[in-house]
């Protein structure tokens, strides 16, 4: 009797799993025909603008300023059909094929499925957003220049940057009027650190607005993506002002006290053109000019191969001259060389009044009878009349002492040529 009930109970159990995985097979089935129809969600959908070439080639306008690259879409449909589709081979297209005019638009889109699959067999149940919205424009281009910073970079010790250039020095863009007016300049940034000879290279650079901000792209196209780029770096040096120093009026350069203001300037240039440069020469003092202190100003003027670093273009030199006292003297020894052949010459001016500086024991010992003016026609051609002709001061029997024109015509004296 046992034996019988455990057959019996063998076969139900049998027949259990025999009805489970025949309502399994049953449910592959069902799940993967035409017939079971489900709801699938496909986000980050590509938004396609379908015509945009043609609407640029037949009425030169451009889109901009699309609301949305992609969309969120749901579908209904079998599961074998929707098994097929992935954001990535499904799009969301708008036709802009048709427009005609500038300004905002809102429109609809389609969806566009991968061949093979049956459109008529897909229904769009909803999506996020349900239209787009975007602006056409009139395409339009410009040149922009180009501008370097390097303030994020940095020199080695003892050189200094130049001006950044470009080759193009400016770039062409073009797109939508409306986003290329944004752009001021295009910008190329050098990071580069201890730098310490001269950089070239070739940059992608980045389009900035007039408040220096970036400029995204968008619909904008770049005519060259990169540019050449050459920052000058020169080597620097720190040097002496100096003036050159003509003896005169019984002044030497150990008479003279001189002060520069600025006493140093720092110049640039190639390393091997700096190592011979140990002083930059303001130009000429003559010490028979002026009496015990001169200012004067002088330009600051460097090779073409040399720039100044320091930007000042001109420098202060004061000159006093120590330990000499002067003295007038009126002079009456009066002459004249060098008179043009076949002509008479005699002094018109009779008097001359002299102002001698040496040092005070020469001074006391100088008479005027030491003196004399001494008028050169060699200049002056052959021309008879009365003329104005510089005299040079001579002093005989001493040294270490000497006459000062602080004035040009101090020392112009009349003379008559016949």
């Amino acid at each position: 009797m046992k034996n019988e009930t455990s057959k019996i109970w063998d076969n139900k159990a049998l027949m259990v799993l025999i009805s489970i995985i025949s309502a399994i097979l049953v449910w592959v089935y069902v799940t993967t025909t035409e017939g079971d129809v489900r709801e699938k969600t496909f986000e980050g959908v590509q938004v396609v603008l379908n015509g945009a070439d043609g609407l640029r080639d037949r009425e030169n306008f451009v889109i901009s300023d699309v609301s949305a690259n992609s969309v969120t879409v749901t579908l209904r449909g079998t599961l074998r059909t929707l098994s097929k589709l992935t954001a990535n081979n499904i799009k969301a297209v708008v036709d802009v094929s048709k427009i005609t005019s500038k300004g905002n638009n809102t429109m609809p889109f389609t969806m566009e499925y991968p061949a093979g699959i049956d459109k008529s067999s897909l229904d769009l149940v909803s999506s996020l957003p349900e239209t787009l919205s975007f602006y056409v424009d009139k395409a339009s281009s410009k040149s922009v220049e180009l501008k370097g910073d390097f303030s994020e970079g940095s020199v080695s010790e003892g050189f200094v940057a130049g001006t950044i250039s470009f080759d193009p020095s400016e770039v062409t863009i073009s797109g939508p009027e409306n986003e290329i007016s944004r752009v001021s300049y295009a910008l190329v940034e050098i990071t580069r650190e201890n730098v310490d000879k001269t950089l070239k290279f070739d940059s992608e650079y980045t389009l900035v607005d007039a408040e220096g901000k970036e400029v995204e792209l968008g619909n904008i196209r770049l005519e060259t993506q990169t540019v050449s780029v050459t920052l000058p770096i020169t080597a620097t040096k720190e040097v002496p002002l100096s003036v050159d120093i003509v003896d005169g009026g019984g002044a030497t350069m150990e008479n003279v006290k001189l002060k520069f203001e600025p006493e140093t300037i720092t110049i640039a240039g190639d390393a091997a053109t700096l190592e011979g440069i140990n002083k930059i020469s303001l130009g000429t003092i003559d010490l028979s000019s002026f009496v015990s202190t001169l200012e004067e100003k002088f330009p600051i003027v460097l090779d073409n191969d040399v720039s100044n670093v320091t930007g000042l273009t001109e420098a202060k030199v004061t000159v006093e001259v120590l330990g000499l006292k002067t003295a007038m003297f009126n002079v009456t020894n009066i002459s004249i060389i060098n008179t043009p052949a076949g002509r008479i010459s005699s002094p018109v001016t009779e008097m001359v009044e002299v102002m001698l500086r040496g040092s005070q024991d020469v001074i006391d010992k100088v008479k005027a009878n030491n003196i004399r003016a001494v008028i050169d026609l060699a200049e002056t051609g052959s021309n008879s009349g009365i003329f104005q002709v510089n005299a040079k001061i001579y002093v005989d029997g001493y040294t270490g002492v000497g006459a000062v024109s602080v004035d040009e015509d101090d020392y112009k004296l009349y003379v008559k040529i016949l």
